[in-house]
């Protein structure tokens, strides 16, 4: 189990660590009639989207006999090389990733139900988010588990990607319209630095899958 839940941490970081997606969340607490009803449902829908994408992969092993077994270090380091690239691309593109998309200013309208279909939508048309998501579900599917820890691993991924988002949300729950000017430094905070945040975070999650990779490789070899 242990081992499970260290190796989604890094898929789940990636997920977490995307600007966008706490911007919205502070928008609709901020900026829309129903703040509370709009946070929740927004969270709740992006949750019920992680869960099933990982559900999904995780089949996969399955279905595939030879692929039900741990996922190999060399897979591990790999990946990690593959989200250092993305996290250095990223970093040389910083500075064009700050502005506000002007449609923001139509998610006044939403509703709860449309809060909800925003967050699974969110994650299901973002390549970065589904990538990743399925990645976690490989790596719970492939290491063997029973039902029940796999449902705890993909409980686990999906509240550990959304915890960012959660935060804002939790943040109004707790104190109302006393966190607004809180919130609105941080969403224009984001706003400037989400490419920067983006890359760091991206090369942080990169290298610790060279070093967990690197280590089961010795471990092999031991």
């Amino acid at each position: 189990m242990s081992t499970v839940l260290s190796q989604v941490l890094a898929p789940a970081m990636v997920v977490a660590i995307s600007p966008f997606s706490i911007i919205i969340a502070i928008f609709l607490v901020l900026h829309t009639d129903r703040p509370r009803a709009n946070g929740w449902a927004f969270l709740a829908g992006r949750l019920l989207a992680l869960a099933a994408v990982t559900a999904l992969f995780l089949q996969a092993p399955r279905l595939i006999g030879g692929l039900n077994r741990p996922v190999s270090p060399r897979v591990l380091i790999v990946l990690g090389g593959i989200v250092i690239v993305i996290g250095v691309w990223v970093w040389f593109r910083r500075d064009r990733m700050t502005e506000e998309p002007p449609w923001l200013v139509t998610f006044t309208r939403l509703t709860p139900v449309g809060a909800a279909v925003i967050g699974a939508l969110l994650v299901l048309t973002n390549p970065k988010m589904l990538a990743a998501t399925a990645a976690a579900g490989l790596l719970i599917g492939a290491a063997g588990v029973s039902i029940s820890v796999a449902t705890g691993a993909t409980v686990y991924y999906s509240a550990i990607a959304s915890s960012t988002v959660a935060v804002p949300v939790l943040a109004y729950m707790a104190v109302g319209t006393r966190a607004d000017d809180q919130l609105t430094r941080f969403k224009e905070w984001l706003h400037r630095r989400s490419g920067l945040v983006t890359a760091v975070i991206l090369l942080v999650v990169g290298i610790t899958l060279l070093i967990m990779g690197f280590s089961d490789l010795q471990t092999e070899g031991a």
